[in-house]
């Protein structure tokens, strides 16, 4: 299978370093990207990590099955999520900008995935943040895209917060949901995949006089 790790940060924002921390190992980062890369590859799959550049990127502009995983930190309902811990924030219609211009499809036919922690949840009542929205961050990427016609492919997100890479757990090496133990640490709540919500895109219909008109005179 073909899966696709995509970084939709800025290379020219003056934050980027932050982004090159959390997923790299420059500037003495984790390496998160590798370390899942390398998992993915040892598991027979086609993987690599596509950073926005502005550019189409080859193997990305050459799927037409798959799975893309749209990268960065996310809270309930926000419409924006986090390049990387300190990075830039991105709208939600920003980062389908940068993966259509990163080579994304319309005849795309597999799975986009927000690998975003919270990223199928609504937001959280009587949250003044003005990042707040209306709907789960994974509904808005699923009603933009097919919007702009990707009427093919799948949707999803995640509930929980969501490890960044593979890990060490109670079921073996794979990714895990994170709740607070109460301590000020996390404890394990299930694999990653137990927590992933399909979502179908919502169309928006536009106002028809015609039709309007119709309708009434057939009443």
């Amino acid at each position: 299978m073909n899966k696709i790790m995509f970084l939709p940060a800025d290379p020219n924002h003056p934050n980027f370093v932050f982004v090159q921390h959390e997923y790299t190992a420059a500037h003495g980062g984790y390496n998160k990207a590798q370390i899942q890369l390398d998992h993915d590859l040892a598991k027979g799959h086609n993987a690599i990590a596509v950073w926005y550049d502005g550019s189409p990127d080859p193997f990305l502009a050459a799927m037409i099955d798959g799975q893309i995983y749209i990268r960065g930190h996310g809270m309930p309902g926000f419409v924006s999520i986090e390049a990387a811990r300190g990075a830039e924030r991105l709208h939600y219609t920003e980062v389908v900008d940068r993966l259509i211009q990163s080579g994304l499809r319309r005849e795309f036919c597999g799975a986009i995935k927000c690998y975003n922690c919270h990223s199928a949840e609504f937001p959280e009542k009587d949250n003044p943040d003005p990042e707040q929205g209306k709907e789960p961050f994974a509904q808005m990427v699923a009603n933009e895209l097919y919007a702009r016609g990707y009427k093919l492919c799948k949707f999803y997100g995640y509930i929980g917060s969501i490890d960044s890479n593979v890990k060490a757990g109670s079921s073996g090496t794979h990714k895990y949901v994170r709740v607070s133990d109460g301590k000020g640490g996390q404890v394990e709540a299930g694999r990653v995949s137990d927590s992933r919500v399909e979502f179908k895109p919502k169309i928006k219909h536009t106002f028809n006089p015609f039709r309007s008109l119709m309708k009434k005179i057939l009443k």
